[in-house]
């Protein structure tokens, strides 16, 4: 509604100098031509706005506007992620992997299916479909959260504390562990 009522508004100013010229005297058309001029730039300028919004504003908005990809984990963490998971392109491999299993037949789900559910969401938070699309630090960091769901209970509260809401990713961690039936 805000484009439609934008585009009006161009719309509108773009014609009022040849609505004005139009209905004046022939006496006052002299000085219209001469307002015209200087107007004119404006109504052509705001006349492509209107047209082509392409042009205008918004899309450097929103391109200002995307933000890089959450990250789960500290800033502070990331050096010591580095030295301890295996390189990324067998990280790649292995999510490759477990994310791409056949999902043909009804089945009870697996825990490798909760943990390929729970990193397609991260994946999605990222708005990043595929894993080639992923730096080498969103890799180790998919890494490291199907590591601390299949940690033991010990180990997850260690590796908890590489994440900005260790508590979040505990809890997930639990509700993998130990599902409740309804």
């Amino acid at each position: 509604m805000d484009r439609v009522k934008r585009r009006a508004l161009l719309t509108f100013a773009a014609l009022s100098p040849g609505v004005v010229s139009i209905t004046l005297q022939e006496v006052a058309v002299s000085f219209a031509f001469m307002v015209l001029g200087v107007f004119g730039a404006l109504s052509i300028a705001a006349a492509t706005l209107s047209v082509f919004p392409q042009i205008g504003p918004s899309p450097m908005m929103e391109s200002a506007t995307k933000k890089a990809s959450p990250s789960l984990l500290l800033p502070s963490s990331l050096a010591r992620l580095a030295a301890m998971a295996p390189d990324p392109t067998i990280i790649r491999a292995h999510l490759q992997m477990l994310m791409g299993q056949d999902k043909g037949s009804p089945r009870f789900l697996t825990e490798n299916d909760q943990i390929a559910m729970v990193l397609s969401q991260i994946l999605a938070r990222w708005d990043s479909p595929h894993l080639t699309e992923l730096t080498d630090d969103q890799v180790r960091e998919l890494w490291l959260v199907e590591r601390l769901m299949r940690a033991s209970p010990a180990e997850a509260g260690a590796l908890a504390h590489f994440f900005v809401s260790p508590n979040a990713m505990l809890a997930m961690r639990d509700a993998l562990a130990n599902p409740v039936a309804v």
